[in-house]
């Protein structure tokens, strides 16, 4: 299996659909509308049937459940005349996403003054600082719930704590010897101080322990501060991914 195929199952494990359905080498992923990831279309795998004949039954699947039809393409894990079709029926593209990868063995233990609590659960402390951080809607709270524990994998979430106030977070998924990093975000007040790095130290140290030897995460194109704080921790983009989404149903 290649890297790319390899990567792309570890996050689909740790980052769960409520429902989902096998087409055809395609994965069509529902989650009630919450977060693009796990409400969209992955073609990762080799496909058989025509495609306008695949786009139509993606399309007739998420109308008929309320949903927007979103397609996730990644690297040449895609038919090759997929994006062209998509592009011929209006669907646009949106959200570049770099896919970074770093040895574990080759980052430093963690550092700074702040105290760190690591949880092999998520603890409702952890969800209601996530809650307040991010912030999420009541809603949006329950679905997160929701898709956390539908994770099968080892999880670990990481509490950044300065003062006795929740300053940093981030979770992790342990798999076949990587460490997934995931949700990591610090206070907008507290942003610049290097807590996020502290954060991710933390977090990359408990993956090291559970066995893990390497690390991946997911990073948006435009998000500058996020990718100067993974290079820092020395992390390469290995491949991108991006969607195709209509504007309107």
């Amino acid at each position: 299996m290649n890297q790319t195929l390899l990567l792309e199952e570890l996050s689909l494990n740790a980052h769960p659909a409520y429902q989902s359905i096998h087409y055809d080498g395609w994965i069509l992923r529902f989650t009630d509308g919450f977060t693009r990831r796990a409400n969209s279309v992955q073609t990762l795998y080799k496909s058989m049937l025509p495609i306008d004949e695949k786009i139509d039954y993606c399309e007739a699947q998420y109308a008929s459940r309320g949903l927007r039809t979103v397609f996730k393409l990644t690297g040449s894990h895609h038919p090759a005349n997929l994006e062209a079709a998509l592009e011929k029926r209006g669907y646009e593209f949106d959200c570049e996403t770099r896919v970074q990868t770093a040895s574990l063995n080759a980052m430093p233990p963690p550092e700074g003054e702040a105290w760190a609590v690591l949880d092999t659960y998520m603890t409702p402390i952890w969800l209601d600082e996530l809650a307040r951080l991010r912030p999420l809607l009541d809603d949006e709270r329950d679905a997160f719930t929701r898709l956390q524990l539908q994770i099968a994998p080892r999880c670990g979430y990481v509490r950044l704590v300065v003062d006795g106030v929740t300053t940093g977070l981030a979770m992790g998924v342990i798999e076949r010897g990587w460490l997934g990093v995931y949700d990591v975000i610090v206070s907008p007040s507290q942003r610049g101080r290097g807590y996020g790095r502290q954060t991710m130290l933390h977090l990359m140290a408990w993956g090291s322990a559970q066995g893990a030897a390497h690390v991946y995460l997911q990073v948006m194109a435009e998000n500058a501060p996020a990718l100067q704080l993974y290079k820092g921790l020395g992390f390469q983009t290995v491949y991108s991914y991006w969607y195709r989404q209509k504007n309107a149903f």
